[in-house]
């Protein structure tokens, strides 16, 4: 589920908060308005992630939302000439925020392969172009899939900071 929350945002960044029954990601959508979407396999609860709680606690929120699907599975992107491009192509995770930098590749293949008129030379286009991300996300997320695993990921991340930032690289470029 997702909610908005009026009051003034206190980071630039998107956050993510842990709790044993589920995550919570913070995202800043105005200077005035906060997102936030916690996912879990359970009805969530902002009780689970006390700190995020105690900074909204004043706040007013505003009506549920969904907030999926995590994983997008397409089959193929390519049907006679029509091309697949975006999320409606297919997605390993919508949180880390790669969609328009992939859009916009693909959009180009997309483009290329319809100027050719070789519409199906597309799909391998897009395998190719989508390559790494797809590796780094679903590794990521099915590593992430153990308790244990997920706890250990971000202070992982501060001991290896040059891993962190290929992999930040990856998904950027």
């Amino acid at each position: 589920m997702r909610w908005h929350y009026r009051l003034p945002v206190w980071s630039d960044f998107v956050e993510v908060h842990w709790s044993r029954w589920g995550e919570a990601y913070v995202t800043p959508v105005e200077p005035d308005l906060v997102g936030v979407a916690i996912l879990s396999r359970q009805r969530p609860e902002l009780a689970w992630f006390p700190s995020l709680a105690h900074h909204l606690q004043d706040a007013s929120r505003g009506h549920a939302r969904g907030c999926g699907p995590l994983r997008q599975v397409v089959s193929r992107r390519v049907a006679g000439r029509v091309l697949l491009v975006g999320d409606a192509a297919g997605y390993e995770d919508a949180l880390t925020g790669e969609g328009i930098s992939l859009a916009v590749k693909q959009a180009a293949a997309a483009v290329s392969a319809i100027v050719d008129d070789t519409p199906a030379s597309y799909e391998a286009a897009w395998h190719r172009i989508t390559r790494d991300y797809r590796l780094v996300t679903r590794g990521l997320v099915l590593a992430s899939t153990p308790r244990a695993a997920r706890r250990a990921i971000v202070p992982l991340c501060a001991l290896l900071p040059t891993a962190f930032r290929y992999g930040v690289n990856i998904l950027a470029y």
